[in-house]
Parts: C-alpha cells; structure tokens; sequence
C-alpha cells in the first residue's frame, strides 16, 4: 500500500493511492470485454444523471479479469483499515464516460461500508479528475490507468467534466465486513 506523498498528515487517513502493474496488463482486454457487455445491454444500470447512468453492474462471471483487481482491492483494504481479509467483502460497479460527461457529487455511506474506491481500466489524456471534498479543502487527483484510489465512504466526492473524444472507464467500489452468517466464496 502507498499513501500519496502528496498528502498531508491529517489526509494520509482520509485517501490512499496503489500502483498494480499486474492489473494493468489485463486493462485492454477487460476494456474490451465490458464495452462488448455494456453494448449488448447486459447487466443492470443505476444513477441515471445528466442523460447517462453513472453505475454499470455487468455479470462477474464474464469478467475473468477482473478477478485480480477485486482481490487486489480487498488486500489494500485490509491493508488500510487493517481487518482480516476474509471478514472483508467488495461490491464493484463500472463507470463509463463519454466527451462531456461528469459524475455528479455524492458519497457511499449509505450501507455500512468501510472504504470505497476506484479503479482506472482506460484513461485518455483530457479525463475528468477525482475531486475528494476534505474537511478543509477538495483535493484534486488526476486519474491514471492501473491506479486504485482508496478513500472514506462518507467523503463526498465527484468527477469533473470528461473532455477527451476517447471513453473513459473505471470500475468503483465499497468494501465493507462481512456479517457473522456470511461465508466468503473466495
């Protein structure tokens, strides 16, 4: 796990950053497959603003790759909150933006999670940042293809405004613990 150099004492608790070079091998290749599942309507779709839906849930199962991220996530969690891997558990979304597209401001504190985060599968230059509203400030952080960004659920946070002609994908998630009945499948 790699806390930003750029943050202060008082963020370092609030957001973090991991580098997977590993993950990123496969990012083309997932890239592919989710544009192919997103284009033949598989799956759900939720948070419909500013003519799109901001949250894209696609079968797992026809995602091999994403497989390493997810674990990867949950290591860096248990990392960052420091909790036993298995008594973690992860939801994941996709997040598709097209030339112009925003997401809006909100947050992920709605149902007991402990961290949430994203992603970044394809990122052209011109995307839109990750706008983290901290206590005294909102930090900007550029995002960058193969990079997780860890943060506190109830921080508000936003993309600005996507600006390059190519799409921009990410996948964003919640982690949270696992209730005493709850087994873990992995």
């Amino acid at each position: 796990m790699s806390a930003s150099s750029s943050q202060s004492s008082t963020e370092k608790s609030q957001w973090y950053s991991h580098d997977c070079a590993a993950c990123a091998e496969s990012n083309d290749e997932l890239a592919m497959h989710v544009m192919r599942l997103i284009e033949a309507a598989a799956g759900r779709r939720s948070h419909f603003f500013g003519g799109r839906h901001e949250n894209i849930y696609l079968p797992q199962q026809e995602l091999p790759q994403l497989k390493l991220i997810l674990q990867t996530a949950r290591q860096q969690a248990a990392l960052i909150l420091q909790r036993p891997l298995e008594t973690l558990r992860i939801g994941c979304w996709f997040n598709l933006m097209q030339q112009g597209d925003v997401t809006t401001a909100h947050s992920h504190d709605d149902d007991n999670e402990l961290l949430s985060g994203t992603y970044y599968i394809k990122v052209p230059p011109d995307s839109g940042e990750l706008v983290l509203s901290l206590a005294n400030q909102r930090l900007h952080i550029i995002p960058q293809a193969g990079r997780f960004i860890f943060f506190a659920p109830d921080i508000l946070h936003e993309v600005t405004q996507h600006n390059a002609a190519q799409s921009r994908l990410s996948i964003g998630f919640n982690v949270g613990q696992y209730d005493a009945a709850t087994t873990v499948a992995e």
